[in-house]
């Protein structure tokens, strides 16, 4: 029988591992999931919780009692078998290398711990599509990070439904990264997931891959005609395994199938579109290539920038924006330690609009600071309850946008691109495409940064490694040499022509570094945008008439970023030149700055490539807001003593103010570390007593329900029992015994010595204090001080859970009925007896089983029969 082998690391798939992410709330999630569980199930289950570090947990006893799996704590060292769940210890995390667990030690403190992320991304990688994570109740987002390599490697996520959920932070966390496959009740996720497995594992994978293969173009064109975005670039073995997930957790079994569903269901195809661009990002991921990054490019770039120019940076595939504040954070960093001003612009773009809002947000869960050094964390964070956002100062920096790689042109003049783990999914022709694109919009002397995985593979002449074990990389003087076609450019290519002479070469290089300078310094403003009015191209000064500094390909629209007055004209410019086909002018603009209003007229001209170009120019003087409160300086020197005066009184008070903010400051960042300390860590032993609180209210629950057993049996035995503790004080009783002792419900902790009794003498206060001293148990008869009732008396040792003794229980049973009967069938015998032998009858005995005959005296006698002879038949 062949073993099926893994797509994705070509080895034996074994048994899948579901990891399980819980907080607050979640022993009874745990008890509803796996409750129904049936062997076999296939599956082996981890169990990752908040615990206490200081308290022993009950988890696994609690579970082990509610489901038919075998369930154990681990120790560590234990191998992944099927039908097992396995408990994470408290105080230690948990990883998985190879199928087997291992135990590890937690670096950051108490509040910032992640050990459900730490665990899914070990299981990420260890089980790469074998493995699956579910997320139940729980306050926070540990396991959101995790859940995102866990679908980058093919696996499966599943959370339960936030609606039945006791705490339903860490389910709608996991929600709202959009990745998850299954949004489930606790009950049916076992069901789902085993539904899942089934699927995949009853398939045969590679002619099912064959014919997903087939099948990829045509899906291709379907997402770029519904998303608007092309991925037949992308490496095939990662469309079809990301496909062929898809499959299964929507249980279509062919590609033809699954090809028809998203042409007819827009909602898959957003699916599919999700799974395609799932990037697993932190803050500072790999801390050691960022640390190089600083010290080969950040330092050295705000050392030689020269004062009148801005560093430029590109951070293509940004998603979330992790990556793209730490960079801002590094470059924040030097400014201050250097003492120069913070000239950084920062260019992140992404395709994805859900992870661009989250990254313009700039807010993320707690639990993530812990990726951040502590310096950069006090300065540029800004810590809230469950939460934390980026300083401002930091997001200013950054221009977080859509563009794509593949189909929008590049930006230009960059120091740095930073272009991390985007690469490694595009297949061989992509990447020869891209890189040259990077290398255009470098700077001569920018840098490259890659990801740990990538290179620049061909294109090794353009880029002169700066620390290979890093991936960064500085690209080379001079203009490029190589035939470059530019994504989204709408210009016709211009032939090539032989160069006779290095003199033609030369001149033409000049002549277009004329024309841009002109373009830039001395013509009036202009845009080129296309037919939908996004802007191609900008040149000059363009901030009197749109809100920011637009960037040569910004790639945003001109209306919507036009200021009031101009942005009402734009759109009908547009649109009229557009139609028409001729060249239109809006004559008295006036656009509305911040300070007061420019006349204008706006040039509409269409190009012949099917692009517009819009033609700014003033028409009259800049009109401020309130042009009466504006007087003409008198000419006279008194008012510079009095100026310069108040300027040095204005200086020393600004000084001062500035000392005592700087101490406020620092007081109060003092405060908020340690504010946010004690509520990390409040939180986490919230979460840790919440969890023991559940284990208790089980443990309690039992109790109860032992009790209740207890009581019964105390109100229906006949047994008259008294249990008394090490001081003959007792502690309980039955019904029957207050027959013998008039027992109440307040006699309970009273002495025994104290209490009447119907007995005869005191002995059994004798042998109970013997007992409970340590002597061995007694029994004894005892008799009732009328003489109706004899007692057989047992005096026990009464035993702690421990085993120590700690009293005494007298148990008595009425034994006289059975006396009185001994006494009859006694008398009745010795009748029986005196009959015979007046009557000289012998009597026999045969037994059966031996075959043997028992005779007594009278009939030996009738029979001589010796007396030590044996009679058998």
């Amino acid at each position: 029988m062949s073993a099926k082998v893994d797509a994705r690391s070509h080895r034996p798939a074994g048994v899948p591992v579901v990891g399980i992410g819980a907080s607050a709330g979640g022993l009874e999630a745990l008890r509803e999931m796996l409750a129904p569980a049936s062997l076999p199930t296939g599956l082996a289950f981890v169990i990752v919780q908040h615990l206490d570090p200081n308290h022993e947990s009950m988890l696994a006893q609690l579970l082990d009692r509610n489901t038919a799996l075998n369930v154990l704590q681990s120790s560590g060292g234990e191998r992944i078998e099927a039908d097992t769940v396995y408990i994470i210890p408290p105080g230690r995390g948990l990883a998985i290398r190879d199928g087997v667990l291992e135990l590890t030690d937690f670096q950051q403190p108490r509040g910032m711990r992640r050990p459900i992320d730490d665990f899914f991304l070990s299981l990420a990688g260890d089980q790469q599509s074998n493995a699956a994570c579910v997320i139940l109740s729980g306050t926070g987002a540990d396991g959101t990070t995790g859940l995102r390599a866990i679908k980058e490697n093919g696996g499966v996520c599943v959370v339960q439904q936030p609606e039945s959920a006791r705490y339903d932070g860490m389910p709608l966390s996991a929600v709202g990264t959009g990745l998850i496959d299954f949004v489930k009740p606790a009950g049916e996720i076992l069901h789902c997931l085993q539904a899942f497995f089934r699927r995949r594992g009853s398939e045969p994978l590679q002619p099912e891959a064959n014919v997903v293969a087939d099948h990829v173009d045509e899906m291709c064109r379907v997402l770029r005609t519904a998303i608007g975005h092309d991925f037949s670039g992308y490496k095939r073995s990662t469309l079809v395994r990301r496909v062929e997930r898809r499959m299964h957790v929507l249980g279509i079994d062919t590609g033809r199938a699954y090809l028809a569903r998203i042409r007819s269901d827009a909602a898959e195809c957003e699916a599919l579109f999700r799974d395609l661009l799932i990037n697993v990002t932190r803050f500072f991921r790999d801390p050691d290539a960022f640390e190089t990054l600083r010290m080969r490019v950040i330092d050295p770039l705000m050392a030689d920038r020269a004062p009148d120019e801005d560093i430029r940076v590109w951070v293509p595939g940004c998603s979330s924006g992790e990556e793209a504040y730490t960079i801002a954070m590094l470059f924040a960093e030097a400014a201050r330690k250097s003492g120069s001003p913070l000239a950084v612009q920062i260019f992140a773009t992404d395709i994805d609009e859900q992870m661009l809002s989250i990254a313009r947000e700039g807010s993320y869960p707690a639990a993530a600071m812990a990726d951040i050094p502590p310096a950069l964390r006090e300065r540029y964070t800004v810590p809230h309850a469950e939460r934390f956002t980026i300083a401002a100062s930091i997001r200013d920096m950054i221009r977080f946008s859509s563009h794509s790689l593949v189909k929008d042109p590049p930006f230009s003049r960059i120091d740095l691109v930073s272009c991390r783990n985007l690469l490694i999914y595009f297949d061989d022709r992509l990447q020869q495409a891209v890189v040259p694109l990077l290398h255009y919009a470098l700077r001569p002397g920018g840098f490259l940064f890659l990801g740990p995985s990538e290179s620049v593979g061909r294109f090794e002449h353009l880029f002169e490694p700066v620390d290979q074990q890093a991936r960064l990389f500085e690209r080379g003087p001079g203009a490029p040499n190589y035939p470059i076609d530019l994504p989204g450019s709408q210009r016709q290519p211009v032939p090539r022509r032989e160069r006779d002479s290095r003199g033609d070469t030369a001149s033409l290089g000049s002549e277009s570094l004329a024309t841009r300078r002109m373009v830039e310094r001395y013509a009036p403003p202009s845009l080129i945008v296309d037919q939908d009015g996004g802007i191609i191209s900008a040149y000059g000064k363009l901030s009197r008439y749109f809100e920011f500094p637009v960037t040569r390909t910004g790639g945003s629209s001109a209306v919507n970023l036009a200021r009031a007055g101009l942005r009402n004209v734009i759109g009908p410019l547009l649109r009229q030149a557009r139609d028409e086909r001729r060249r239109v002018i809006a004559r008295d603009v006036s656009v509305e700055a911040d300070y007061g209003t420019q006349p204008v007229e706006v040039i509409c001209d269409p190009l012949g490539d099917g692009t517009l170009l819009f033609v700014f120019r003033d028409t009259g003087p800049f009109v401020p807001s309130d042009p009466g409160e504006l007087q003409d300086l008198e000419p006279s020197d008194d008012h510079l003593e009095s100026l310069e005066d108040e300027l040095r009184l204005t200086r020393h008070r600004l000084r001062s103010a500035i000392e005592e903010l700087e101490t406020a400051n620092e007081e109060l960042k003092s405060s908020n570390e340690e504010m946010m300390s004690m509520n990390e860590e409040l939180q986490s032993t919230n979460e840790e007593l919440s969890t023991v609180n559940d284990e208790l209210k089980s443990k309690v629950d039992q109790l109860t329900v032992a009790n209740s057993d207890l009581r019964n049996f105390y109100e229906s035995t006949e047994l008259a029992v008294v249990v008394l503790d090490a001081d003959l004080k007792v502690r309980s009783y039955t019904d029957a015994a207050t027959r013998i002792f008039p027992l109440k419900p307040t006699d309970r902790g009273r002495p025994l010595t104290d209490v009447a009794n119907r007995l005869q003498d005191a002995g059994h206060l004798e042998d109970a204090r013997a007992v409970a001293g340590g002597a061995s148990p007694v029994q004894r008869r005892v008799h009732t001080v009328d003489g109706q009732h004899i007692f057989s008396m047992r005096v026990l040792p009464y035993r702690t859970q421990s085993g120590e003794v700690d009293g005494a229980t007298l148990v008595l049973t009425d034994i006289t009925d059975a006396l009185s009967l001994e006494r009859q069938l006694a008398a009745e015998r010795e009748r029986l007896d005196l009959a015979i032998k007046a009557a000289g009858i012998g009597v026999w005995e045969y037994c059966p089983e031996n075959g043997e005959l028992v005779l007594d005296q009278a009939e030996r006698q009738l029979f001589e029969v010796a007396t030590d002879a044996e009679a058998s038949i």
